[in-house]
């Protein structure tokens, strides 16, 4: 059993349960944790291209002379 149908599993038994363990939604259970586990599986390659985005325009970002890994937080050029 690969990690995708583990989860699968897990998301229609939850809503299984939440839903006081009904006799006769087996196939409605299976069919929503599917749907629940695509969507969650979209947002996921949202979010992925969004941070892929933000880091291509940081490290093109003309930002003076400084090199983001030499920048330190203020606590650690003076102390408090």
């Amino acid at each position: 059993m690969n990690d995708r149908e583990q989860q699968r599993r897990e998301r229609a038994y939850k809503l299984w349960e939440d839903e006081g363990r009904p006799e006769g939604a087996h196939d409605d259970h299976w069919k929503r944790a599917e749907d629940q586990h695509e969507l969650t599986e979209q947002d996921q390659g949202d979010v992925r291209k969004v941070n892929q985005q933000a880091d291509y325009e940081f490290a093109t970002e003309d930002g003076g002379s400084e090199n983001a890994a030499d920048i330190k937080p203020p606590s650690a050029i003076s102390p408090d």
